[in-house]
């Protein structure tokens, strides 16, 4: 049967058709359809339609509804007496010193937040349930007002969801979406909960009419979709719990990345995703990929499981500006896919891809294979605009636009690795996506590592990473008790409830004996903050060695909090095999050479064909790799050669200075 890896951008859609039967492997890359998502999924999939395939798929569009604010018209619904939780918030400052205090972004009005005469004690009990003429006065009040969703949280709930649940049937009644907060956050803290219930809430409509839309479009055809963790579920989950995959395009490379790690020994990587909007960075350590359960969209705190990455707004499709000031300006803001770069046929956008095409790194008739016909005189056009506006020639002002992007990239790299104790140099660099290879040796010599990896179909790695993603399902409990001689009776009976709904769910996916994991989320007495360590005998060092590795010190005669009970159930998906192929030792056969301004001035640049490369195959330097997906440029302080899975291996010269 076919396995379809589909990754939607902002830029591209790109595809990866699997066959499981002969192993054979075929990317595909389409510009996106922004306005309707699913239009360049059903004609990547049109020569597919008539045959069996299961499809698995990682989306944008969780992610730009909330940056949009496209997001269905949603009402808050809490204890009464904290309609002001989402307003409040923490009172954090993300720059302390700010004359103008970012606010979080506020997902509701407060004209819609709504409080209910309700309570529940910290322990469970209920001292008050919620009246129901009262919720049916408020639910026929939202119907008036043409509200679609509602997110309900009341306090404690994550102790007992009588109340919630109560609330929730009348409303769900009523022909509301509902998220109750017991269902998608069972965890204290009731801001980190009302906002992750409400972002849920306002995204449900949204992504039910995109998947649903999408599943009709298939005819049967079996579909997943990937979380923000990393795992993939069936649809019907994901329409549920759709802010699980507000980070759900990024995952995939990042699995991917793992995986060809696993072959080549690279255990410490920086992954490096530039597409056309934007660019993604995350770092696997010691072959294990880095989750976290504190990430933020917006200043918004998200806490569930997902891969920690950081993106920055620089990416292929970045466009460059002279502000009010005359600085160049390079991004966030992108041209997309429509009207796109001024290459593919647009005189309006100054982007980094014209910056790549005006230098000669890009290269007219082998971008996307000779598919899609660019325009190098628009890009010389657009970009000599600019250069006329901030004094400098067409070369330098196209070198500029390439610098400042990358600096953006830079300080992604650098709050990845050294603003958290690690060290790039020892670090391997593994670009991918259609843009990754034009920059990696630019960000490597610029923070001193030593290898780059660049692996095969780099241009469409994120879809290659959904076919090797495994089903995944995670569950959390609030447990709030000091570990102390006898508690353990209590929390095995939690882990055991938690278990057995995580392999109800596994069952129900397809996957009769899921691997199980047992996490504590533990800290100290009195902390605010809590580590996630594996449940073994040992869980008590583990959390002190752990602690002294994150913070450098730990407090082992200090009494420790058990927080939250988590439960992670992992459905093994079919593996396919990378071949490993012998080594042929020789150079490469050079297509051409080419004149390539590059670090302030001309250099002659070998070309070579990607597809021509073969393991072993040696290469000048320095050099272009041209790919249908993607371009790598080889610069002279590295030399490259192809190992026997087919990755690019750049290594950096002995000599080589830091940029």
């Amino acid at each position: 049967m076919m396995r379809i890896g589909i990754d939607t951008g902002g830029t591209f859609t790109d595809f990866v058709f699997f066959d499981d039967e002969t192993g054979a492997i075929e990317p595909l890359k389409l510009p996106s359809t922004p306005e309707n998502p699913a239009r360049a999924i059903l004609e990547g999939l049109d020569a597919y339609m008539d045959g069996s395939f299961e499809l698995i798929h990682g989306t944008t569009v969780s992610t730009n509804a909330f940056l949009q604010k496209k997001m269905a018209k949603t009402a808050f619904v809490c204890t009464k007496g904290f309609e002001h939780i989402l307003h409040i918030g923490r009172q954090n400052r993300t720059e302390l010193f700010s004359l103008e205090v970012k606010k979080p972004t506020s997902i509701v009005p407060l004209s819609l937040c709504y409080g209910v005469h309700e309570r529940t004690l910290k322990d469970g009990t209920v001292v008050k349930e919620p009246e129901e003429p009262e919720v049916i006065q408020l639910a026929e009040s939202l119907r008036e007002q043409e509200v679609e969703s509602i997110g309900i949280v009341f306090l404690h709930s994550y102790r007992n969801p009588q109340n919630e649940q109560l609330a929730a049937a009348i409303l769900r009644d009523y022909g509301f979406y509902v998220t109750a907060s017991h269902e998608i956050m069972p965890e204290y803290r009731e801001y980190e909960r009302s906002v992750v219930t409400i972002l849920n809430a306002a995204l449900k409509p949204v992504i039910a009419d995109y998947v649903d839309n999408l599943k009709e479009a298939l005819a049967g055809k079996k579909l997943s979709i990937i979380q923000s963790n990393g795992g993939i579920l069936s649809p019907d989950r994901i329409i549920n719990e759709p802010v699980r995959t507000i980070m759900s395009g990024p995952a995939g490379g990042v699995i991917a990345a793992q995986k060809i790690a696993g072959l080549t020994g690279d255990t410490n990587l920086v992954t490096l995703d530039m597409g056309g909007t934007s660019t993604d960075v995350s770092v696997i350590k010691n072959g294990e990929i880095i989750l976290t359960r504190e990430g933020a969209v917006e200043y918004l705190p998200l806490r569930f499981p997902m891969i920690d990455i950081v993106t920055v707004g620089a990416g292929g499709g970045s466009i460059a500006r002279v502000d009010r000031g005359g600085v160049l300006q390079v991004g966030p803001e992108s041209a997309g896919a429509d009207p796109g770069p001024a290459c593919y046929g647009s005189d309006d956008n100054v982007t980094v891809t014209d910056a790549f095409v005006v230098t000669g790194a890009v290269l007219p008739e082998m971008f996307l294979g000779g598919k899609m016909k660019i325009f190098p005189k628009r890009s010389v056009k657009a970009v000599k605009r600019i250069s006329e506006e901030i004094g400098k020639s067409l070369y330098e002002t196209a070198e500029g636009i390439i610098r400042i992007s990358v600096s953006t990239m830079e300080r992604a790299l650098r709050s990845v690795t050294l603003e958290k104790g690690e060290d790039p140099r020892f670090y391997t660099l593994m670009p991918f996506g259609g843009a990754g290879g034009l920059v990696a040796a630019l960000l490597a010599d610029r923070l001193g590592m030593q290898r780059i990896l660049v692996p095969p179909n780099q241009g469409v790695f994120s879809a290659l990473g959904m076919l090797v993603a495994d089903v995944k399902k995670e569950l959390s409990h609030s447990f709030l008790k000091m570990v102390s001689p006898g508690i353990d009776d209590e929390w095995n009976a939690a882990f055991l409830t938690l278990e057995q709904e995580v392999r109800q769910i596994l069952y129900e996916e397809g996957f009769p004996e899921p691997q199980i994991l047992e996490h504590l989320d533990m800290r100290y007495k009195g902390q605010s903050y809590e580590l996630t360590v594996p449940y073994s005998r040992d869980f008590l060092k583990a959390f002190h060695q752990m602690h002294q590795q994150y913070y450098s010190y730990s407090l082992t005669d200090e009494h420790c909090e058990i927080v939250n009970l988590r439960v992670v159930g992992i459905g093994k998906t079919p593996e396919f095999e990378v071949e490993k192929k012998p080594i042929i030792e020789e150079d490469a056969k050079v297509f051409y050479r080419k004149q390539v301004y590059f670090n302030g001035g001309s250099q002659n640049f070998y070309i070579y064909s990607r597809s021509e490369l073969m393991p072993g195959h040696r290469l000048k330097n320095p050099c272009i790799i041209a790919a249908d997906d993607s371009t790598v440029i080889v610069p002279g302080t590295f030399e490259a050669s192809v190992d026997p899975y087919a990755n690019i291996i750049l290594t950096a010269k002995p000599d080589r200075k830091r940029r």
